[in-house]
């Protein structure tokens, strides 16, 4: 039986630590894991620390975008995960986690958690696997079951990071190990997110948004799960004085091709502005953000076994002053606060359109839950994030950090 290896941790100074951290997810895809691993990776780099990415290349040239990064990214012949990827993420992990004397080797989502733990002997560093909720579920099937329990996965030297309190929970459910084991990190909020450099009345005018008109925004994937049906049956039950004085800007690459198909549909027949502008760039979402008057994304439980562990897209609308109506399912209550930040509902279609029409009727509780949204974005970042995942110093913000919901102690 192999003796533990030692825990390598500097968490004094960020400067002269040096982070691994294995993805599956990165740019030019789009996504929240992506998102997770760009974010924390150049906040840790921020911090001091010198930071490595593994990526796929996803077949394109990166070159450019990669140098621009403040951190170094190694990228390998790749696209989205697949299971037959596996043998060769096992020979990268194994390669990469002795190129250098690393203090933290970091696995970023799933896939690269079996390739991880069968390394760990490799090398002295910490260990460190983010889980985000859906694959929590995923893993459950016998195979998977098998090859983490095969792998060792959750073993010795292993600490588990989830993205919520929510996501906490469903793994402590699923997977029998140590209460030391696992802790829940919030994620940040860039300050991209906290404006930008037209006003909304620029904004509102370069999209034909009269100002009279109450503009409501969806930013995510037009899939079932992410509830926009429930959305726009939840806007034909409004009284029609309300619903003629309303602008829904759907913004998102789409996804089940015969639920699109289906929402454009009944959205066509409904007496509403409803405008489905695609996938946009975070500039053109910001902008859309700054001219909106409040965020509404109204998720659902999934059968499939898919979650939302956070809800990071709640954080960055209210960075720009946005309120949410939100559905109260997965990790969603830690990115809205309920009556603080937005209104939290039950994901039906009832309780939303509750929702929606008190905040399209009153402006003054749109202002002050856009102020509390705002606040509580600022008080989540990245750099909290990452000082609180790596060990790294933090002080600038430490009293804002410790009112953040969901860190733990």
């Amino acid at each position: 039986m192999r003796a533990a290896l030692p825990r390598r941790r500097r968490s004094v100074e960020g400067a002269g630590l040096n982070i691994l951290l294995l993805t599956s997810e990165f740019a030019p895809a789009m996504g929240g894991i992506g998102t997770y691993a760009r974010e924390i990776a150049a906040a840790a780099s921020r911090l001091g620390a010198e930071v490595t990415v593994i990526a796929p290349d996803y077949a394109r040239q990166t070159d450019a975008a990669d140098r621009s990064l403040p951190f170094e990214v190694v990228r390998f012949s790749g696209g989205l995960h697949s299971m037959r990827d596996l043998p060769r993420k096992i020979l990268l992990a194994r390669r990469s986690v002795r190129r250098r004397n690393y203090d933290v080797v970091h696995a970023a989502d799933w896939p690269f958690f079996v390739p991880l733990a069968l390394s760990r002997w490799r090398t002295p560093a910490r260990v460190l696997m983010t889980v985000h909720g859906t694959e929590i579920n995923e893993t459950q099937t016998p195979l998977k079951r098998l090859a983490i329990r095969g792998a060792g996965v959750f073993g010795p030297r292993t600490e588990v990071v989830a993205n919520s309190r929510f996501t906490e929970a469903l793994f402590r459910e699923r997977f029998a190990v140590s209460p030391g084991k696992i802790s829940a990190i919030n994620l940040g909020v860039s300050e991209f997110w906290f404006g930008g450099q037209r006003t909304r009345r620029e904004i509102r005018l370069a999209h034909r948004l009269p100002e009279d008109r109450v503009v409501m925004v969806t930013v995510a994937r037009i899939t079932r799960r992410k509830g926009h049906h429930l959305t726009l049956a939840a806007l034909a039950k409004l009284p029609e004085n309300v619903r003629s004085r309303i602008t829904w800007l759907v913004i998102g690459p789409g996804g089940e091709a015969d639920y699109v198909a289906e929402l454009r549909q009944s959205a066509a027949q409904l007496a509403c502005d409803i405008r489905f502008l695609g996938a946009q760039t975070n500039e053109e979402i910001r902008d859309l953000y700054m001219a909106a008057d409040f965020f509404c994304l109204t998720g659902l439980p999934d059968t499939t076994g898919r979650v939302e562990g956070f809800g990071l897209v709640y954080l960055e609308a209210g960075a720009a002053g946005l309120p949410s109506v939100a559905s109260e399912v997965g990790g969603v209550p830690d990115a809205v606060l309920a009556d603080e930040t937005g209104i939290l509902v039950p994901p039906s279609t009832e309780n939303i359109s509750e929702a929606i029409a008190e905040l399209a009727s009153d402006r003054g509780l749109r202002a002050i839950l856009g102020a509390g949204a705002s606040i509580h974005a600022r008080a989540l970042s990245w750099e909290q994030c990452a000082a609180t995942t790596y060990g790294l110093a933090y002080p600038d913000r430490q009293t804002a950090a410790d009112r953040a919901v969901g860190l733990s102690a």
